[in-house]
């Protein structure tokens, strides 16, 4: 696996779906079962997000996301009833920028 997979499958992707569960859990009251069945991941995994349970690394990009609110055409896209393959779309947009960006 080269470097900037491993950066997107070991920070961003988990950045990006920890922000998008702590929008969509404060701001939408979106109970947890929920937020997993439409990010695509286990319960267990929106637990872990929501509880800080992450590395600093991970807690760092997530609140960069959260600050500049990248993350709202992923949540526009949950809330407004988005497909999986909208939301999914969405998500790897997003991990594109955050790639290309910290490639920089």
């Amino acid at each position: 696996m080269d470097p900037a997979c491993k950066n997107i499958t070991k920070v961003i992707l988990p950045a990006i779906r920890a922000s998008v569960a702590e929008v969509l859990y404060k701001d939408h009251q979106y109970r947890q079962k929920e937020i997993a069945d439409k990010l695509g991941v286990a319960q267990v995994a929106v637990s872990k997000y929501l509880n800080g349970r992450y590395s600093a690394c991970i807690s760092q990009t997530k609140n960069q996301i959260l600050r500049g609110r990248l993350n709202g055409a992923i949540v526009k896209a949950i809330t407004g009833g988005g497909t999986r393959s909208e939301i999914d779309r969405e998500i790897d947009s997003l991990c594109d920028r955050l790639a290309n960006f910290k490639a920089e």
